[in-house]
């Protein structure tokens, strides 16, 4: 799908048309790194935060995690230089994944590789962030159903909300990389529009 263009607010629209029952037509979009960088790379600084968001979705594909989806947000999905007169300081991202192969059917050592080192070492913003400049957040598809329904209330509604207001704005979803490739392909996209 197109990210469609801003809102009056300066954000995503949370749906487009007149059809907010529509599922096809509404937040979140689903796209993937090219259209992101198509979109969303108008600004060396932009293109540096879009290498930050490659460079975590290699980590994430080197540790397996391969299946599943992110939600980018934040104001770096809003004309912020517009709105706000600064550029967006960094890429909000969520992380819906599948657990890595090694980890399916045993719930047991997920739980204990999970707690001890892959959520430091994956998912744990103040460990991500100035390596890859994005805030990181996950949701474990593999959960059991109260937890997954639980925790996707949460992010969904967290990041719909337009901050300091009671709009709603809209987010995209990018599935994650399954092809080692892709890496070097959104890198020279980047580089096709800004050398940074």
């Amino acid at each position: 799908m197109i990210i469609p263009p801003f809102a009056a607010s300066g954000a995503l629209p949370p749906f487009i048309d007149a059809s907010p029952t529509d599922p096809a037509k509404r937040s979140p979009y689903q796209t993937d790194m090219f259209q992101l960088v198509e979109r969303f790379c108008t600004s060396p600084h932009r293109a540096k935060l879009i290498l930050g968001l490659n460079a975590y979705r290699k980590h994430l594909f080197n540790g397996g995690f391969v299946s599943g989806h992110q939600w980018v947000d934040g104001s770096f999905v809003e004309d912020v230089e517009a709105t706000r007169r600064r550029p967006p300081s960094d890429i909000d991202v969520v992380t819906l994944f599948n657990r890595p192969i090694k980890y399916q059917g045993s719930d047991a050592s997920w739980a204990a590789a999970y707690q001890t080192a892959l959520h430091w070492n994956f998912f744990e913003t103040k460990n991500m962030k100035p390596v890859y400049s994005c805030d990181t957040f996950s949701i474990d598809l593999d959960a059991d159903a109260t937890s997954l329904v639980s925790a996707t209330m949460y992010w969904g509604g967290l990041f719909t909300d337009i901050r300091g207001s009671t709009e709603k704005k809209g987010i995209v979803s990018i599935p994650l990389a399954n092809d080692p490739m892709e890496f070097v392909a959104v890198t020279n996209a980047i580089g096709g529009k800004f050398n940074v």
